[in-house]
């Protein structure tokens, strides 16, 4: 009796042992903070840059860090890219086969105005539930950049060279708020991300196709416009969040 007791008290404890180590937190660590998005925008000119230009598209890029694990608060840098301008135009080609080569009319893209901003500061945001709203203020500095590409002329395609055309650079600040719906999975967060941002350009250089011409010795004159060019982009795209080990708070 003594023996059996012995034995069901030793399975005991091995079992107790072995349910702790299965349950035993993973440690943290500082790479689980990093989050970052990335997606794609819609572009609306506000004030005096709607006056100049219809809207456009682009690309953005977030990177941020939390500072304190599953608090409310990171740091957070974002890189824009907005095509505010662009012109199709048509030109002459020769395209050669094994047979023969021949003229055709091409279609190229002739110029392209674009917007890039680089900007960096907090953001605040909920840590818990499928549903999460955010915040952001950020400062930074916006170019501006236009360039000309030439007609295509090789047999095979485009050219691919480019003749620049303005180049300008301001401080600005930006500003938005959003939504992001959130899942987890192996302990890291994840979903869509929609969100509406403005990029404040209070002082900025740029340049249009109306300020755009040949003069008559085949040389470019521009005529860049300076005022305010502010932007209301509406953003939709993929955010990965920081890793939450499984006694930390998580998701209903």
């Amino acid at each position: 009796m003594r023996r059996t007791l012995l034995v069901a008290g030793l399975a005991l404890v091995c079992a107790g042992r072995g349910e702790a180590q299965v349950l035993e937190a993973r440690q943290p660590r500082f790479l689980d903070q990093w989050v970052w998005s990335f997606g794609v925008f819609g572009g609306l000119p506000l004030g005096d840059f709607h006056k100049h230009e219809d809207g456009g598209g682009g690309f953005e890029l977030m990177v941020g860090v939390q500072p304190w694990r599953r608090q409310p608060f990171a740091i957070r840098s974002h890189l824009a890219t907005l095509v505010y301008g662009s012109v199709d135009e048509q030109g002459q080609q020769q395209v050669c086969d094994i047979f023969s080569c021949r003229i055709e009319t091409v279609d190229y893209n002739a110029r392209n105005h674009v917007m890039t901003s680089l900007h960096f500061g907090p953001e605040f945001f909920a840590t818990d539930g499928p549903f999460r709203p955010f915040a952001y203020a950020m400062f930074g500095i916006t170019w501006f950049n236009s360039w000309a590409n030439l007609q295509p002329t090789s047999p095979t395609g485009p050219s691919g060279e480019s003749t620049s055309l303005f180049s300008s650079h301001n401080f600005s600040t930006a500003y938005g708020a959003g939504m992001r719906f959130v899942k987890t999975r192996f302990g890291r967060e994840f979903g869509l991300e929609l969100a509406a941002r403005v990029n404040r350009n209070a002082k900025a250089r740029y340049l249009t196709e109306d300020g755009v011409r040949i003069n008559a010795s085949n040389q470019w004159e521009v005529t860049p416009v300076r005022t305010a060019a502010h932007v209301l982009g509406i953003h939709i795209g993929f955010w990965m969040g920081p890793y939450i080990n499984w006694d930390e708070r998580r998701i209903p």
